[in-house]
């Protein structure tokens, strides 16, 4: 009798592990969809465009004007930063919106993001996608095979 107890017993504290793991599981996942603090907490919005650039043929990379446009629910002093460029940025001290257009040639993707002045606090993001025409996967037609040919 006392065996069956402790059967018992070690299936329930299995039962409570598993269920600890699980929810321990899901919370790290809701934590990890969660940003620290979005661009929708501080009330910043920024738009790039184009959003994608798409390589088709022979093309090689993207050449194309760029415009970033963001607006703030009040005066904000912030900076927009091309990651992989650091030669792009521009400042704006003390404006609820901006706008900023230049020409990049770029073969990868590219990450913009908004930041304070000191450049320590990513206030928002947006990427510039590069997409490759995948030709040399298509599969080219063939024609039917005939026998009178």
């Amino acid at each position: 009798m006392h065996q069956g107890m402790g059967s018992h017993s070690s299936t329930r504290a299995t039962a409570l592990r598993r269920m600890a793991i699980v929810a321990t599981t899901c919370l790290s996942f809701a934590a990890a969809a969660l940003p620290a603090r979005s661009a929708a907490d501080n009330g910043i919005r920024l738009q790039i465009s184009p959003r994608i650039c798409t390589l088709t043929g022979n093309d090689k990379q993207c050449a194309t004007p760029v415009r970033a446009q963001w607006r703030a629910a009040h005066d904000e002093s912030l900076c927009l930063v091309v990651l992989q460029r650091p030669e792009v940025h521009r400042c704006w001290e003390h404006y609820s919106a901006g706008s900023y257009t230049i020409d990049l040639v770029f073969t990868e993707d590219l990450v913009f993001q908004l930041r304070d002045v000191s450049l320590e606090h990513v206030l928002a993001t947006e990427a510039l996608r590069v997409i490759r025409e995948a030709l040399q996967y298509r599969h080219k037609r063939r024609q039917p095979w005939n026998i009178f040919d």
